[in-house]
């Protein structure tokens, strides 16, 4: 019985650990995709776009693997939960740039009328 106890304290985490290994994998999602569409615009008007992208893919995905590492700390469960809010961080980063975009846009449209 004490087998089982230890078990399922080890598989089971507090809140305040799943929130925080959220939290962390949506500011990691965040800043990838913050990141990723800054890089976007800038490189079609760099004058050597191939060195932005290829950099900033290499720089973008180390961050996210050192910190999926450390997040991560040998359990699975963080990992996972951590890759949650990765996830999470694209959906709610693409919606925020299609409303800023149409903010901007609308903006445009009112100043030239």
């Amino acid at each position: 019985m004490e087998i089982m106890i230890n078990v399922l304290t080890e598989i089971l985490f507090s809140p305040l650990e799943l929130l925080i290994s959220l939290s962390f994998g949506f500011a990691l999602g965040t800043g990838f995709f913050l990141s990723l569409w800054w890089v976007v615009s800038k490189g079609m008007t760099s004058k050597r776009p191939e060195l932005l992208f290829v950099g900033s893919f290499f720089i973008r995905t180390g961050i996210c693997l050192l910190g999926f590492y450390f997040i991560a700390d040998g359990n699975w469960q963080s990992l996972i939960i951590s890759l949650v809010g990765f996830i999470l961080a694209r959906s709610v980063t693409k919606l925020l740039i299609e409303l800023t975009n149409n903010t901007h846009a609308k903006a445009k449209v009112k100043d030239a009328t």
